[in-house]
């Protein structure tokens, strides 16, 4: 079990004690593809492994996968996406599977491509069975969405459980800044549980801290690698 968290800008790079980075890129965000290289950079300089994480990113637009496609440039150990519903909001089927898997594929030949239950949760099962070689699961999603992430990590079925590669940890616990997830943890919070859980069946997993509340990054790393002495005493 690897233990990571994520970074906006190039600055926090050398203030993280981390094993592994993730560079969250916002769509919208002024200069985000600048900041994404010079976080990338950064990265590099430290001797730091890092992931991209495109926030708000279709690949079914034209005018926003060449973005994704540049990030996929620039990353290092995988580009993590969000599950994709059509511009409807249905499964991704006919005209748009075409060219969702051709996107897909360009992107494959590039970097791994890792996704992450964000969009529809409840039915991320499917898309990962249709569309995806390496899986991150994010608990505090599948929080936020009103399922028990005990339930949903111990469910798992074999072929899911062997496309773990990361998992993505924050809490939900009510709303603030207009979310109700992406709460620092705590020791006993069920997400907590489900990682432990999920950390049984995929020991080799590396996990994202995705907080809000800086401060409060380094006591939620702590919780995480109390939790890897556990598995490792």
């Amino acid at each position: 079990m690897k233990i990571g968290s994520r970074v906006l800008y190039p600055e926090e790079v050398d203030s993280l004690d981390a094993e592994l980075l993730q560079i969250s890129v916002y769509f919208g965000m002024k200069d985000n593809l600048e900041i994404m290289k010079e976080c990338a950079r950064a990265c590099k300089s430290a001797g730091v492994r890092y992931v991209i994480h495109p926030v708000s990113y279709s690949l079914l637009k034209n005018e926003t996968f060449k973005d994704v496609k540049l990030m996929a440039e620039w990353a290092d150990i995988a580009l993590i996406l969000h599950d994709e519903r059509t511009p409807e909001g249905g499964r991704i089927k006919g005209e748009n599977e075409a060219l969702f898997r051709n996107a897909l594929e360009e992107l494959g030949s590039i970097v791994t491509i890792s996704f992450e239950n964000a969009t529809d949760t409840a039915d991320v099962r499917w898309f990962w069975n249709n569309y995806a070689d390496s899986i991150t699961v994010d608990i505090g999603h599948i929080e936020s969405s009103g399922i028990d992430s005990v339930e949903f990590v111990t469910s798992l079925d074999e072929a899911t459980v062997r496309k773990i590669q990361f998992a993505h940890m924050h809490r939900n616990n009510g709303l603030h800044g207009g979310i109700t997830d992406h709460w620092p943890l705590s020791h006993d919070c069920r997400e907590i549980r489900a990682l432990k859980e999920l950390v049984k069946i995929r020991p080799d997993v590396s996990v994202i801290l995705e907080i809000n509340e800086v401060e409060e990054i380094a006591e939620s790393l702590d919780i995480l690698r109390e939790l890897r002495e556990e598995f490792r005493a």
